[in-house]
């Protein structure tokens, strides 16, 4: 005989939950009567005239902004064409300068375009002393400026 079979005969097949008579019968009413009232419905208020045309308003401000962009990006790709043979007045002005008047204290220069000038413009350390007031450390007093030539084979 199997397991189940044995509980079935030992303890029978009622579950021993039973439902009171009647139960379902009103079990709606009491259920409705157990709730809190409902709240009614707010009324809708009437939409003021701005309220009503808000959202049109808001569409027209932004189709006109696309076409203000489309107008500007339109007259500047519409415009003459820079060229370096055309070019328009402010550039032509700017093209004119020369860079070493607009920037006289900065120069395009490698380390050793700086040292080829300093050593042809100074034969020791001590003109270069007194031209910019520097007071070299004494290591550095015995070191001998060589000529350095502009080929730059023979460095």
């Amino acid at each position: 005989m199997r397991q189940e079979d044995q509980l079935k005969e030992k303890y029978g097949t009622d579950p021993g939950f039973r439902v009171p008579d009647g139960y379902f019968d009103d079990l709606n009413a009491r259920i409705a009567a157990s709730l809190p009232a409902y709240p009614e419905a707010p009324k809708a208020t009437d939409m003021s005239v701005w309220q009503r045309i808000k959202p049109y308003v808001y569409m027209a401000a932004m189709f006109a902004g696309i076409w203000l962009m489309m107008q500007v990006f339109h007259n500047v790709t519409s415009s003459e064409s820079l060229s370096l043979d055309n070019p328009p007045a402010a550039i032509a002005q700017a093209l004119e300068f020369d860079q070493e008047e607009i920037y006289p204290y900065f120069t395009i220069a490698n380390d050793y375009e700086l040292e080829e000038e300093v050593s042809a413009n100074y034969d020791s350390i001590e003109e270069f002393e007194q031209d910019f007031g520097y007071n070299l450390k004494p290591e550095f007093a015995t070191i001998e400026v060589d000529d350095v030539s502009h080929n730059p084979a023979s460095v």
